[in-house]
């Protein structure tokens, strides 16, 4: 999903929602990313002093980089989905560029909400900060919506072994229910399996993004979790109750939610597996310790 900000000179509000953006998306990988331009932008302009510090020093991210853009045909042909800041900003594209009035809303349009973001541009830090913060907002809104339409096309792994076999097939009939599609890796009855060898098919599944997320079943969960995390980019949770696997989607980004099949009962595995693949990741502090995490991942993987 390639998401295009427009705002005016882009130097303001355009590479502030660009900055947000693409932090809160580094949970989704390559499948998500943000670039800007302005309408009536010059070219070669860095970022304003304000809107540089305010993102570098409420939200850790650096936009010192950024230069301004003027809106070009390319940029809406190569964009899925193009959000600008105010009416006048919509109006101006579609003006020139018709063809593309499929894809080209307001940012608040485009999530049910009326009015615009107005523009910070010679108003004290204070004003841009409260953009900053009404962006995030709107940037957290885009990206769920986002999440939940592509949840119609999400296929989920899964895999058990024998003591998750029959955890599996009840998940499997929650999904068929739900219309979720899924890949079932195995196994397919009782008879003594070895754990790992199906959390590395789930995993890996997941990993290459064959599917979007992953479900593994084994007597207690902990075995599956332990052996699907060794697979580089793979978090895998395992969670007892409904909070800790609504706060692993939430907090952690869990791809893979790890259950017991010895010691959850049907009834409540569905209840978590509703509450994961339902809850989006939340991003910000979050993301920041999830980076720490992959830092660790690099290290020892050379």
């Amino acid at each position: 999903m390639k998401v295009l900000f427009v705002c005016t000179g882009n130097t303001c509000r355009s590479p502030m929602a660009e900055g947000l953006f693409n932090d809160k998306a580094k949970a989704f990988g390559k499948d998500f990313e943000a670039k800007s331009a302005g309408v009536f932008a010059p070219e070669g302009f860095p970022a304003s002093q304000e809107a540089i510090e305010v993102l570098k020093q409420d939200y850790n991210i650096d936009i010192s980089n950024h230069r301004s853009k003027s809106l070009r045909r390319q940029d809406l042909e190569e964009a899925d989905l193009i959000l600008a800041m105010s009416n006048s900003h919509k109006q101006s594209i579609l003006s020139k560029y018709p063809e593309y009035s499929n894809k080209v809303f307001t940012i608040k349009e485009f999530v049910g909400l009326e009015g615009e973001v107005e523009d910070p541009y010679g108003m004290p830090i204070e004003v841009y900060r409260e953009t900053a913060r009404e962006l995030e907002d709107l940037i957290s809104k885009i990206i769920t919506k986002i999440s939940q339409e592509r949840k119609g096309k999400m296929v989920i792994a899964l895999g058990a072994d024998h003591g998750g076999y029959e955890l599996k097939e009840a998940i499997k009939k929650y999904l068929d229910e739900k219309g979720i599609a899924y890949k079932d890796f195995g196994t397919f009855s009782t008879e003594s399996v070895d754990y790992p060898d199906y959390a590395l098919k789930v995993a890996e599944a997941v990993a290459s993004h064959e599917c979007s997320e992953g479900i593994l079943v084994c007597g207690t969960g902990i075995g599956m979790s332990i052996a699907a995390n060794k697979v580089p980019g793979i978090r895998a949770a395992h969670a007892e109750d409904v909070f800790s696997a609504k706060a692993a989607k939430e907090h952690n980004n869990a791809n893979i939610l790890c259950l017991g099949g010895r010691i959850t009962g049907p009834g409540l595995a569905v209840m978590m597996v509703e509450e994961w693949l339902n809850a989006t990741f939340q991003g910000g502090r979050h993301q920041r310790r999830i980076d720490k995490i992959a830092e660790i991942e690099k290290k020892y993987s050379k």
